[in-house]
Formats: C-alpha cells, structure tokens, sequence
C-alpha cells in the first residue's frame, strides 16, 4: 500500500478542470492543499498563463496570520466604496445581522455578514431588528426561542459598526476570502465586485 497523495492523479484532475474551475479552487478553496498539491496547481496556473497572483492566493490560504497582517487585508476593503450607498469618505467596516420571521409552524432564520459605511450597517442592523421584533415571534417553538438571539446579535453587532479600526466581523470575513483579497489585491474593481456579492 502506498502513502501520500497520487500526485499524477492530482495532476491529471487539475488538468481536466476549466479554467474558472481552477481559479475557484486556488483562490477559494486551496486551504489544507498538501505542499504537493500546491505545487501542482502552481504549475497548472503557469502553463495556462494565468494571473500570477493566483498562486499567492494559494499560498495565503494556507498561511498563519498575525493579526497586523489581517488588518492589511481589512484595509484592502475598508478603502472601497460602500456597496449599499456608494459612500467614498468613511471607512469600511462589517457586521452581522441576524433575522427572524415566523409563521406559525415555520419559522425562518438567517444570518448574514454585511459589508458597508457605519450608516448602512446601523441601517441592517435595525431592519432585521425591526423584522424580528415584529414577525420573528409567532412560531412555535423556534420564533420564540431564536427570536431573543436574533436580537441580542443585532443590537452586539450594531455597537462595533463604527469604530476606527476593523472589527473582529470584517477580520472573519477578510480571513474567509484571503485568498481572492490575496489575488485582487492590486484590483479595486475585482474587490468591490467582492463585496457587493455579499
């Protein structure tokens, strides 16, 4: 029996994959690659001329931060535009909002990461608020057990929206998608595509 990856076997299913695919997988999902198979999809990435960036998103996901280096990578989106409002003069920052609405026997509740200017994050926060306040109640016996959580979040994450610095929000987010910040570092128009997606 042998030990290790298959590296042709890995090879090969690198070489099959479109070019999207490849890209998705090295910017997305290289985190635990084995140094084998980073090399491979190094490889890959050279011999289709793609951006060579992509193979820094590979690395990066498969990296240790400290914390100053994670805020370098804040920075990257707190210097955009506000996807909600376009607001260019503040900075960036992120928070959770937490949301439920039932219906008697059907209670539904989410929980999203918003990007944005402080103003357009308090404005999330307190439309889920309001949503739960309102509608999250009425299901048993989820609306009324999530719904108290729901609102104990909104109002937690309402209180870091407008710090100076990068909330520990916007650091989760920026350390889920290190490798495509990694990738689009140098592309304004590639990160905020990024975060309007959210």
């Amino acid at each position: 029996m042998t030990k290790g990856i298959d590296i042709k076997y890995v090879r090969e299913t690198y070489e099959r994959m479109a070019d999207n695919e490849l890209i998705r997988i090295a910017t997305r999902d290289a985190e635990g690659l084995t140094p084998e198979a980073q090399q491979v999809i190094k490889e890959e990435i050279i011999r289709r001329k793609l951006d060579i960036n992509i193979m820094k998103a590979v690395e990066a996901q498969n990296k240790t931060f400290t914390l100053d280096e994670i805020d370098s990578y804040c920075n990257l989106i707190r210097n955009l535009s506000c996807p909600s409002c376009g607001e260019t003069s503040r900075k960036l920052n992120a928070t959770l909002t937490s949301q439920v609405m039932s219906f008697i026997i059907f209670t539904h509740w989410s929980k999203k990461i918003k990007i944005g200017c402080p103003d357009c994050l308090d404005k999330a926060n307190n439309n889920a608020l309001v949503t739960s306040i309102f509608l999250g109640w009425w299901g048993l016996p989820w609306g009324i057990i999530r719904t108290p959580i729901a609102i104990g979040r909104n109002i937690k994450s309402k209180r870091t929206n407008r710090v100076d610095f990068p909330n520990d929000y916007l650091r989760q987010y920026a350390l889920s998608r290190i490798g495509q910040l990694e990738t689009y570092r140098n592309n304004q128009e590639q990160l905020q595509l990024l975060i309007s997606s959210l």
